[in-house]
């Protein structure tokens, strides 16, 4: 039989197989944190810096 072929070059598939899943759960818990500060500000009667932006004119 002959062997796989081992690419030469870019990361290993199982680099990539970990960093996919890795980066969905960063992501979910960036989200969540954020989420949680701007309950606490609103508990706290403040409002979160939001940039507002004028309606466009017709």
């Amino acid at each position: 039989m002959t062997e796989d072929p081992k690419p030469s070059r870019g990361m290993p598939r199982s680099l990539i197989y970990v960093l996919i899943p890795l980066g969905f759960v960063l992501i979910i818990g960036f989200l969540m944190l954020g989420g949680a500060t701007v309950n606490e500000l609103e508990d706290q009667g403040q409002t979160p810096d939001v940039l507002e932006t004028e309606p466009a004119e017709d």
